[in-house]
């Protein structure tokens, strides 16, 4: 009965089902996690529109219109550029899960 993916394991055991969950390096938890979608962050930034963006500090507002709930990741990451803290104003710490390096919040509009 063990997971076959421990990062899936973990996001299952703190998110809600039906959660969008966003975080770097995602394929391997998308492919095995169960009633949650996982965006790779990674994979975004391949996206001309993201690009843009990032470009013009749009990227925070545009992860809350596409649903984001959840992000695990290196929050000193997202501070750094590309990022900027964009994303700042939609993080809210909701809880001590970390899971190599990244932590996990809440992720929403104001």
């Amino acid at each position: 009965n063990a997971p076959y993916n421990d990062i899936a394991a973990l996001l299952e055991e703190n998110t809600e089902p039906g959660s969008i969950i966003g975080m770097t390096g995602g394929g391997n938890a998308g492919y095995f996690i169960h009633d949650r979608t996982v965006i790779n962050m990674d994979g975004l930034i391949n996206s001309y529109e993201y690009f843009q963006l990032l470009k013009n500090k749009q990227a925070g507002e545009y992860l809350g219109e596409i649903g984001m709930n959840y992000i695990l990741a290196n929050i000193n990451i997202l501070n750094d550029l590309p990022y900027s803290g964009q994303f700042s104003p939609y993080i809210i710490p909701v809880t001590n899960t970390r899971y190599g390096g990244k932590d996990l919040v809440q992720y929403r509009l104001p």
